[in-house]
């Protein structure tokens, strides 16, 4: 089993199987509450719909951007 790194919000973060899913990688960073939360999920520079998280594969070197909304000033 090959392991791969790409980027996490700046962090070097390791893929250990081929083919993940941007869905499961972001469960694994953010928890299962991701569907509670607002999103916006970037990789490569490039905003991804949610409704394509389960689809996009994520590839080795790839850089990832999770942010969520805060309200307050």
């Amino acid at each position: 089993m090959s392991k791969r790194k790409c980027l996490i919000n700046g962090a070097s973060f390791t893929i250990k199987k081929c083919g993940v899913q941007l869905d499961d990688l972001i469960n694994s960073t953010v928890g299962k509450k991701k569907n509670q939360l607002s999103l916006a999920v970037a990789v490569n520079n490039e905003l991804v719909q949610k409704s394509k998280w389960k689809s996009m594969i994520i590839k080795e070197g790839d850089v990832i951007e999770i942010v969520q909304p805060f309200f307050g000033g």
